[in-house]
């Protein structure tokens, strides 16, 4: 059954309007009718199963036909992604791969090596554009919750975002690193369930020495994976992996 994206505000007790792209294809690309059924989510948490009840110019009318817990969970610990900016099509494909295993917040970084370089307007732009990537993976990966993409800032502010409570790990090539096989089972064994799990990667050429050293003064655990050099939009998502399994989700 297709899955569709209602923000909250289109819901009011059992009738709900959808308009604009969302209207747009569940009436011209899947075609539905009036009473047939599917699943929308309104991406903070809770799925609905819609009946058509009619349709309007511009919007689609519905009833709620039943309110659902989602059937796919969230983690219990939330995952959040420091990743460096990438080349566009690279950062697209980590913020979709990453959201389809479970990451809950991205913090998009600018560092001396990364790629991206520019004003606030093209950062906000970048911003919709990895909101609306990681919305259409969330929804195609059976995902209730959509993860929040926030703004490009630089490093020095991004390692702010950790608490002392939350579990730091840092992605690094320094072979005097902890493998990752050997950190994780002692970082995540006994997590608290509150706590957060940060995971910072660098860019292509990854991090200056001057930004490793800055983050392992707040905190940050360096760990590197094996021995072989992976592609940038790689890593991420086999470290999320590393995380996931040692985590109990995966």
């Amino acid at each position: 059954m297709h899955r569709i994206f209602v923000p909250r505000e289109a819901i009011d007790g059992d009738r709900v309007v959808i308009v604009g792209a969302e209207a747009h294809h569940i009436r011209t690309v899947l075609r539905n009718e009036i009473s047939e059924e599917f699943t929308a989510t309104d991406g903070v948490g809770r799925d609905y199963l819609l009946k058509i009840t009619r349709f309007s110019p511009e919007a689609v009318v519905c009833k709620v036909m039943e309110e659902r817990a989602p059937e796919t969970p969230e983690t219990l610990n939330q995952v959040v992604l420091m990743q460096c900016c990438l080349s566009s099509g690279k950062m697209d494909q980590v913020i979709d791969r990453a959201t389809q295993l479970g990451v809950s917040r991205f913090i998009p970084i600018s560092s001396d090596r990364s790629k991206f370089r520019g004003d606030e307007d093209r950062s906000s732009k970048k911003t919709e554009r990895w909101s609306r990537i990681a919305g259409a993976a969330a929804l195609q990966s059976g995902r209730a919750f959509f993860p929040t993409v926030d703004s490009v800032r630089p490093l020095s502010r991004a390692l702010k975002a950790a608490s002392e409570a939350d579990v730091k790990l840092l992605l690094s090539p320094d072979p005097d690193a902890t493998p990752a096989h050997e950190l994780l089972p002692k970082a995540l064994v006994e997590i608290d369930e509150t706590a957060c799990v940060y995971l910072l990667i660098g860019p292509e050429s990854g991090f200056s020495e001057a930004e490793r050293r800055l983050a392992v003064e707040r905190g940050f655990l360096p760990m590197r994976m094996g021995h072989r050099t992976i592609r940038a939009e790689t890593a991420p998502i086999v470290a999320l992996a590393l995380v996931l399994h040692h985590l109990g989700e995966v």
